[in-house]
C-alpha cells in the first residue's frame, strides 16, 4: 500500500510538471505514440547477470514489447509486455511473464540522448513445476526503473534500460535494449 502511495505522489508531481513545462513553453504540444521491442537479460534476488564464465546466461534471456504515448517532452505513459524466460533443471521449470503499466519521465537535454526514469505496476504471473508437480500464481506489483534513449533518426531511437520487478517476495533486475518506433 505504500509503494502505491509513492506511485500517485510521484504520477502527480510528474503530470504537475508537464503541466507547468507546457504553460511555459506557449504552445500546444501534440501527443506522439511510439511502439518498440527488444531483449534483455534477468536476474533474481541480486544474482549475477553473468555466468562463471563471464558471460550472459541463456536462462536469463528476456523480450518485451512496449506501447506508449508521448503526452509532452516530459511525460509518457508506457505499457508494457515482458517475457522473463524460463529457467530448467532437469524436470523443474519456472516461467514468468508479466503486462506493466506506467509513467516514463524524460529529461530533455536537447542533444541525441535523453535520459528517463519510469515507475508503475506489474501484473505478473508465474508457472512453476517441480517433481512434475505444476502450480500458478499471479499478482500485481511496483516496478521503476530508468535508462536512456539514444536517438537514431527522427522516428528512430535506442533504448538502453534497467528495471526491477518484485513478483510477490522475489525481485527480478532486468537490463535490456530496445528499439522505439515514433509516430
Amino acid at each position: 500500500m505504500q509503494s502505491i502511495k509513492h506511485v500517485m505522489s510521484l504520477s502527480l508531481l510528474i503530470a504537475l510538471s508537464a503541466v507547468s513545462l507546457n504553460a511555459f513553453a506557449g504552445n500546444q504540444v501534440q501527443p506522439q505514440i511510439y511502439v518498440g521491442g527488444g531483449i534483455g537479460a534477468d536476474r533474481i534476488n541480486g544474482e549475477d547477470f553473468t555466468n562463471s564464465n563471464g558471460d550472459i546466461s541463456k536462462k536469463r534471456v528476456s523480450w518485451k514489447a512496449q506501447a506508449g504515448v508521448k503526452f509532452n517532452p516530459v511525460v509518457s505513459l508506457e505499457a508494457q509486455y515482458i517475457d522473463f524466460g524460463a529457467a530448467n533443471r532437469n524436470s523443474d521449470r519456472v516461467k514468468a511473464t508479466g503486462w506493466t503499466a506506467g509513467l516514463v519521465a524524460d529529461l530533455p537535454t536537447g542533444i541525441f540522448v535523453t535520459p528517463y526514469a519510469k515507475a508503475g505496476a506489474i501484473r505478473w504471473d508465474t508457472d512453476n513445476r517441480f517433481n512434475n508437480l505444476s502450480s500458478k500464481d499471479h499478482g500485481t506489483n511496483f516496478t521503476w526503473g530508468g535508462g536512456a534513449r539514444f536517438k537514431l533518426s527522427d522516428n528512430i531511437d535506442l533504448r538502453a534500460e534497467y528495471e526491477r520487478f518484485r513478483l510477490d517476495q522475489t525481485h527480478v533486475d532486468n537490463i535490456s535494449a530496445t528499439m522505439q518506433f515514433n509516430f
